[in-house]
């Protein structure tokens, strides 16, 4: 059986075509083999990182809580909790937080978000001045 096209269809204005060739040519992301680790680890250890990563990304959107479902070479997905000010009924939803350049490996990736946490704290920092 020949590929002669790709149509992806993951929901709800999630769609999207490649051509045969582009299909044969693509790779697998190097981070995705352990990118759910990586997710376990802050998860579990570095959460308030997370919150302040998002805090510095996406000024104005304080949330509660941050759980990374998922890591790869370009970014990660976040599940978010957070109050909004004008009511008393948490929200969850995910959003994406992207590295400010790719991942190539694990010790990449722990190097990208260190420089992503030092950014959030020291942003943080020179807001309190």
């Amino acid at each position: 059986m020949a590929v002669e096209g790709v149509r992806f269809v993951g929901g709800f204005a999630r769609a999207g075509s490649i051509t045969a060739e582009e299909y044969t040519a693509a790779k697998p992301d190097p981070i995705s083999e352990f990118g759910g680790h990586i997710a376990a680890h802050m998860n579990d250890d570095h959460m308030e990182s997370t919150i302040a990563m998002i805090a510095h990304q996406i000024p104005g959107l304080d949330v509660e809580e941050a759980i990374i479902t998922s890591v790869d070479s370009l970014g990660m997905y976040v599940k978010v909790t957070r109050t909004p000010r004008a009511s008393d009924q948490p929200q969850q939803f995910k959003i994406r937080l992207p590295f400010p350049r790719p991942a190539a490996d694990r010790k990449d990736v722990k190097n990208v978000i260190v420089e992503m946490t030092q950014a959030a704290a020291s942003s943080s920092a020179s807001k309190d001045e």
